[in-house]
């Protein structure tokens, strides 16, 4: 959006302002006289912006500058009035039409949420998505809690529901011999599975008080960023850990039996690129391990310090609460396998915030609850890709 735009959008929302005024006073015929202005007004908003979108489309979505080059710094503006359109409706304060016409224009060029942009947005309402940069700090925020998504494969998709088709692990024969001016016979066909998705809706509520809402920019966010990271790694966490949780369980005695998922049950280009998933009680029995000489069996990775490696596996530790452990006959759960062929998260890639000082207890309580929307599915893409094991930790000192 150029600044010819901005500025008659503004004396758009300007001059509505002010027929509302004459009419609350009665003034029926100078409201009148100034609704020819708005009409003017609102016909040069239309024509700019038909312009502004014919030379977007000339230049591949991008706009010019004063100069007529592309403007390349127009999409950091727009991502920083955005951001601050964003904080503004959080605390539940009007948005002008000017505001409005920014969150349709970023949410078509940024955020591709479907064409679905709504520049009719109630004053201070915030039923927007999360600006790009905010999403990043969150999706940094979940690798540090250890948000295993990172680990299985994630498809951003733009639809509710959808499928893929994926070719059946079958065994195959090989190509027939054929002598010279033979006739080559058919051979066999590959088959095929489909794999069906539906995106399914999640979401909690914050309460947020007025003291925090009054605090500064950087406060709010870092509070409100923080929230939907912790709150989003454990869903995504849940819903993975659920999924490995319909795999059969396969008791697993010692390092032998480890080796042999590895070496045997495991398929050879399954195993080389796997990773070990384990609890803390997992994750205590592997560390006291040690071979024929005392030594660690667990390796160093140079590239990571502080991450250990088994057999040059990745060894990925998550808390006892959310993978427990079998308490009752001392069996710790211990997944091996490639969880990205293992399994899809299809995701529809964005947070969506709304607030309200209405509904809820926000209005008994004077606070303002924020609701954060997240869509995706998760869906099992391959089960011979990861082996449920439940580790024997009755020996573990």
């Amino acid at each position: 959006m150029t600044k010819e735009l901005r500025a008659l959008l503004s004396k758009l929302d300007t001059a509505k302002q002010e027929v509302r005024s004459l009419l609350a006073e009665d003034k029926v015929q100078e409201a009148k006289d100034k609704m020819e202005e708005v009409r003017s007004l609102q016909a040069k908003v239309d024509l700019q912006r038909e312009l502004e979108e014919t030379e977007a489309r000339a230049l591949g979505g991008t706009e010019l500058n004063e100069n007529g080059n592309v403007e390349e710094r127009d999409m950091k503006e727009l991502e920083a009035e955005y951001r601050g359109i964003f904080l503004q409706g959080i605390r539940r304060r009007p948005i002008t039409a000017e505001q409005r016409s920014i969150i349709a224009e970023y949410e078509r060029r940024a955020v591709m949420n479907e064409g679905n942009t709504n520049p009719a947005i109630p004053d201070g309402d915030v039923g927007i998505v999360v600006p790009q940069d905010i999403q990043t700090q969150i999706n940094t925020l979940m690798r540090e809690w250890n948000d295993l998504s990172q680990y299985v494969t994630v498809e951003n998709v733009s639809t509710l529901s959808g499928s893929r088709v994926l070719e059946t692990d079958a065994d195959m024969t090989p190509f027939a011999v054929v002598d010279e001016y033979g006739e080559i016979q058919p051979t066999d066909n590959p088959k095929f599975t489909t794999v069906t998705y539906k995106v399914k809706k999640r979401a909690g509520y914050l309460p947020l008080t007025n003291e925090l809402l009054a605090d500064n920019d950087a406060n709010l966010l870092g509070y409100v960023t923080n929230w939907i990271a912790r709150k989003a790694a454990h869903t995504r966490n849940t819903q993975i850990i659920n999924l490995l949780n319909t795999l059969t369980p396969q008791t697993l005695a010692d390092l032998t039996a480890i080796n042999k998922v590895l070496n045997v049950t495991l398929d050879p280009a399954i195993s080389r690129t796997s990773i070990i998933l384990t609890n803390q009680d997992g994750w205590n029995w592997l560390d006291n391990q040690v071979d024929g000489n005392g030594r660690p069996i667990l390796q160093d990775d140079f590239t990571q310090p502080g991450r250990k490696l088994y057999k040059g596996r990745q060894i990925v530790v998550v808390s006892n609460r959310n993978l427990p452990t079998d308490t009752d006959n001392a069996l710790a759960p211990l997944i091996i396998g490639n969880l990205k062929q293992f399994m899809v998260l299809f995701n529809r890639r964005f947070f969506e915030l709304a607030s309200t000082r209405e509904g809820g207890d926000a209005w008994r309580r004077d606070t303002t609850e924020l609701r954060t929307i997240m869509r995706d599915d998760y869906v099992k893409w391959d089960g011979a890709a990861a082996v449920f094991g439940q580790l024997d930790i009755s020996d573990t000192p």
